[in-house]
């Protein structure tokens, strides 16, 4: 449920420029031919992607960090807004379980 003290929270608690995002291991990232649109897969139903949110979510494999993660993305969508964007997905898909944030600190 997205709440206005679930939105504080998530304010309150930026992602660490060294924590490597992950897809949990019940999420799947999918090609749908038939709705020729990318889709977060998982137990409890999916999501349709943009194809912004794809390339976030493609990025979620442990191995970059999210400041690598904001530069690689920023490169290639150029706005000024790209870090919020980018973690404002991240805090919601973690609140769904979809996505683990793993700080390296």
């Amino acid at each position: 449920m997205d709440t206005d003290e679930t939105r504080m929270n998530e304010a309150m608690n930026p992602i660490a420029e060294n924590a490597r995002p992950r897809l949990a291991s019940k999420a799947r990232l999918k090609w749908d031919e038939a709705r020729k649109k990318h889709l977060l897969l998982f137990p409890e139903g999916l999501l349709v992607l943009n194809p912004t949110a794809r390339d976030v979510v493609a990025l979620c494999d442990g191995t970059i960090t999210f400041a690598e993660m904001v530069k690689k993305l920023g490169e290639q969508y150029k706005t000024e807004t790209v870090r919020a964007d980018i973690e404002e997905l991240l805090s919601r898909l973690a609140d769904k379980g979809l996505v683990k944030i793993k700080d390296e600190g």
